[in-house]
């Protein structure tokens, strides 16, 4: 059941009454007092009188991204209570119900010197999430505002949380889909985030009560899982590259203002101005031939990239999945390997015109596209099975975060 989009809008509150602006600039000015209003109630403890702002602020914000429209009954009658609580873990206060258990007395932690590991041993986890239809907005402010924190602390660095997308229509009517993905220095950092490896590594403070109590927030969205990918490979950098210019001598002449076609000896470009879109990440999972990871791999940094990045994609990385001693969304086989590529686009469009067949009137037929091509074919002899799903989300980039140690003193025991 899906409730009208006017259900949905806020009640007007002072200073947004009487104005003259439209619809649109109304609800802006409401996502503002909200976050005022969280930011009030969070100080005084009383989350619960803003959830009806709050449900506002989640409507606008799903409309923002341009997703599922039509929330059911359920997750609006929830989406008041859990964003309240989400907006107090936001402005940085105490929630109701968030604290020091007294059967957990406190645990401090010092840490030793940064283990010495390479970009080699980094592992990361990309997890799948079976989520209520429209909340993965909400299930993504609670791990913002609550998890990510406590486990940015520990080490931990999240590249994001998305929504999975059906550019050309599709989807479940049930639920929704997601994927987070996070890095880790090694698989040994993984297990130390976890459970009461964590409090030894981090402490118990007030960071990880608010991160446990935003898992049980999360857990009210979700209704299950595929599980996750460990994977280890190459996570992408967005580095300058330069791709020069054919030799200086090599002047062109206009024949027409007709599209180049494929077969023409020279195809020569000038880009129009930036389009703009929703982004989408692309996810690409490949089985690909036992042993092919490592050249595969090494074409990608090479020759694929650096023709993408010109085109204005993305890189996010190219990682096989790996098999260590802990739950996996698939088991080793013994016939193949598996890997998972990740890119952003501008929009749906913008990855329709990287495909091959359309990327050289984007970039020009020179040696550049030829080697993305010739990596592309290489890539297609290794592979054995591919699926590609489209997400749009949140991309993170691990902002700084300020976690104040406590006025406490301690001694060795």
């Amino acid at each position: 059941m899906c409730l009208p989009e006017r259900d949905l809008s806020p009640a007007p509150t002072s200073g947004a009454t009487g104005s003259s602006h439209g619809q649109g600039d109304r609800r802006e000015r409401h996502v503002s007092g909200v976050r005022s209003s969280s930011l009030t109630a969070a100080r005084t403890g009383t989350v619960d009188t803003v959830s009806e702002g709050i449900r506002g602020e989640h409507v606008t914000a799903m409309e923002r991204l341009g997703t599922h429209r039509c929330r059911t009954l359920s997750t609006v009658r929830q989406a008041g209570v859990i964003l309240a609580v989400v907006g107090a873990f936001a402005a940085g206060f105490p929630v109701q119900g968030v604290g020091q258990d007294a059967a957990d007395p406190p645990r401090p932690t010092r840490n030793d010197l940064v283990r010495p590991l390479g970009p080699s041993d980094e592992v990361l986890m990309l997890r799948h999430q079976r989520l209520q239809k429209g909340a993965h907005e909400l299930y993504y402010r609670a791990s913002l505002f609550g998890v990510w924190p406590w486990f940015e602390r520990l080490g931990a660095r999240m590249t994001g949380q998305w929504q999975v997308v059906f550019p050309e229509g599709g989807g479940s009517p049930e639920f929704d889909e997601g994927y987070r993905l996070a890095r880790y220095a090694s698989f040994e950092h993984w297990r130390h985030t976890r459970g009461a490896l964590s409090r030894a590594l981090g402490g118990n403070g007030p960071n990880r009560d608010r991160s446990i109590q935003a898992l049980r927030t999360r857990a009210e969205y979700g209704l299950g899982s595929n599980g996750g990918y460990f994977l280890q490979g190459l996570t992408a950098t967005n580095r300058p590259r330069f791709l020069p210019a054919m030799d200086m001598d090599e002047e062109y002449e206009l024949v027409d203002t007709s599209p180049p076609a494929l077969d023409d000896e020279v195809i020569a470009v000038r880009n129009n101005v930036a389009r703009p879109g929703i982004e989408i990440v692309v996810l690409r999972y490949t089985r690909i031939r036992k042993g092919a990871f490592d050249d595969i791999l090494g074409r990608t940094v090479a020759q694929v990239w650096p023709f993408e990045d010109k085109m204005g994609a993305r890189p996010i990385g190219q990682w096989r999945v790996i098999y260590p001693d802990a739950p996996s969304r698939t088991e080793e086989s013994p016939d193949y390997d598996e890997m998972i590529t990740m890119s952003r686009y501008a929009s749906y469009d913008h990855y329709l015109t990287t495909r091959p067949g359309q990327a050289v009137f984007v970039g020009g037929n020179g040696p550049d596209w030829q080697a993305w091509r010739s990596a592309l074919e290489a890539e297609a002899e290794r592979t054995l099975e591919t699926t590609v799903e489209f997400l749009q989300g949140f991309t993170h980039t691990s902002p700084p975060s300020y976690q104040p140690g406590l006025p406490e003193r301690y001694r060795l025991r």
